[in-house]
This record gives structure tokens, sequence and C-alpha cells, in this order.
């Protein structure tokens, strides 16, 4: 039922996003030279890496940098800096959930090293099902990247790891507790409305 909800649901949301998509990617194509889509490694269902699909924010020199919300600074294209401010770097994903490797709903697909920070039983736990493009998490840090500015190095790996992650996967595992079409659908309303109206909900 989820994967036909997924699948339902996606193929709409495509459909919907189509010239706003190709608008975006003209965009992307006339601001900087590069690939129009980033494809960074992640982590999905039961370990398994996934490459995700991204428009492209910054430099594609940058591309290759596994860091927390993509590059920082002088890194972030003109463009990209308003696909993010937008909340649109992620559509792109959407493929993924039509090609299985993602849900619209679910824990996060976090980089592989902090999967490698966590206990047998919450790695366990929480590669037990496919991430999501949407999760109780993304409510609470709608603006994780705003969180997160000014930091680079070994502050920025701090800061995601002492005050960001913890809370990631603790909404991960009141997820999986409560795990259901209406709690889907109530995380995706709240998410959609986040983006419109970003203020505590």
């Amino acid at each position: 039922m989820k994967r036909f909800a997924d699948v339902f649901l996606t193929f709409f949301a495509i459909c919907l996003l189509i010239p706003f998509s190709l608008l975006i990617v003209l965009c992307i194509a006339i601001d900087s030279r590069g690939p129009l889509l980033s494809r960074p490694h992640r982590v999905g269902r039961n370990g398994r890496m996934v490459k995700i699909y991204e428009f492209r924010s910054s430099i594609s020199d940058s591309d290759a940098l596994e860091t927390i919300g993509g590059c920082h600074g002088e890194q972030i294209t003109r463009v990209g800096a308003w696909l993010r401010r937008l909340h649109v770097t992620r559509w792109p994903m959407l493929i993924n959930v039509m090609k299985g490797d993602l849900s619209l709903v679910g824990p996060r697909a976090e980089l592989p090293r902090y999967v490698g920070s966590y206990s047998t039983e919450v790695r366990k736990l929480v590669l037990s099902i496919k991430p999501g493009l949407a999760d109780l998490a993304s409510i609470e840090f709608t603006d994780e990247q705003r969180l997160l500015a000014g930091l680079e190095g070994e502050e920025l790996e701090e800061a995601y790891m002492e005050k960001i992650l913890p809370v990631r996967l603790e909404y991960a595992r009141k997820y999986l507790e409560q795990r259901g079409f209406w709690l889907d659908a109530r995380i995706i309303l709240l998410v959609m409305l986040r983006g419109i109206l970003p203020r505590k909900i």
C-alpha cells in the first residue's frame, strides 16, 4: 500500500512540477557550467548505497564533496542560493522514489560516515525501511542550513553530530513506532506548509 501511494503521488507531483523543473534546469545551465543534477551518495535500506538526485546548487567541482547540507559560501552558485532558499533542490529526488530507492516519507537518507556512528541497535532500526524525502525531523529542521550557516570543517561536523543528528534519530525512532497512512499524510502536509510558511507549526 505504501509503495502504491508513493508511485501514485510521485507521478502526480512530477507531472505538476515538470514546467517549473524545466525552468530551473534552464537557469542552472545559464548560470554556471557543470551537470544539471548532482548525485551525492547516501545510505539506503539495509545499508545499500544510493545515489540521490538533486538540482546542482554549487560549482561543478564542489559536487564531489559529501558534506552536510551540500557546499557553502563561495561554492554556491547564484541560482543555487535561490534554489536552496526556496527549498526546491530536492525535487529530483522524486526520481529516486519512482525507482524505489526512497519513499516519500521515512527517515532521512544520511551520509555514510554518520551512519557509521550509529549504534548497532539504531542502525538496525533506522535502516530497516527505505529512507524518505520527508520525515518528522523535516518539520523541525526546515531551516537546517540557516542553523549551520557560518560553520565549517570540524565546527560544522560537531554542530551536526551533537545538535541535529541525535534529534533526527529520535524522530526516526518515533516514526517507526507510529508509522501508518495517516501519519505519512500528516507529515507530507506539514512539510508542504512549512515550505510555504516557514514558521513553527
